[in-house]
């Protein structure tokens, strides 16, 4: 059976949970409305069906580990010539944060909350948020994942999507996850579509973990009525 195993890197950090439906809670429910109401009733049990149950309960949550106001970014890419400086290249743009991105910049507006929750670590402040290009940030999370080899790990939307926040799905192979073991442990992407607000301990997003097979998989197709 595989393992994956979560330690947390930052006292602050939520490592990811299993969700497990209360099936007794819901049979609970149904049985009260059958017992003492005229007319109500729950005629469909979604906990007495093993396909949603297994769908909700697949993989783990993943959870918010602050609480937080979230506004959707604008912001813009651009490269800078050596003969150029940043800040004055940035206000051409119109934009006053800057956030180095490999051999080009990131900059922002005025956005107060990527830097409001800087988080201490041994070497000092480290950006809890980082802008990933196309209005999305990376969130270091402050726990890391350790998987099996030749395993992936998918990040997806929790089973009820927040509106206002889009949950990019990816995926991370063993070898790239399990080096995320620094002070902001594992990251990942979201992009708030308008301003939206996460309490400590609100789902975020959910993780999967795939065997190999799962991406290697093909598909045929037969004629209507061709046994397979």
């Amino acid at each position: 059976m595989a393992t994956i195993t979560f330690c947390p890197q930052q006292p602050w950090a939520l490592p990811p949970d299993k969700l497990r439906v209360d099936r007794a809670a819901a049979r609970a429910e149904r049985d009260t409305y059958e017992a003492g109401f005229r007319h109500k009733r729950i005629a469909r049990l979604p906990a007495d069906c093993p396909p949603w149950v297994l769908g909700q309960e697949l993989g783990w949550t993943v959870r918010s580990p602050i609480t937080a106001t979230l506004t959707p970014l604008d912001d813009t890419d651009f490269g800078v010539p050596d003969e150029e400086n940043v800040p004055d290249v940035a206000r051409r743009a119109q934009r006053t944060q800057m956030w180095k991105h490999g051999r080009a910049w990131i900059a922002t507006a005025d956005t107060t909350w990527l830097r409001l929750h800087d988080y201490r670590t041994p070497q000092g402040w480290e950006s809890m948020f980082l802008p990933n290009g196309a209005g999305t940030v990376e969130w270091r999370l402050g726990w890391s994942a350790r998987i099996p080899d030749q395993r992936f790990l998918m990040i997806m939307p929790p089973p009820t999507p927040n509106p206002h926040l889009d949950v990019p799905v990816g995926i991370i192979a063993a070898r790239t996850l399990n080096a995320m073991n620094g002070p902001g442990g594992i990251s990942i992407a979201v992009r708030p579509t308008a301003p939206v607000t996460l309490h400590r301990g609100d789902p975020l997003a959910r993780i999967v973990l795939l065997h190999p097979e799962t991406l290697r998989a093909t598909a045929t197709h037969t004629q209507h009525g061709e046994a397979s």
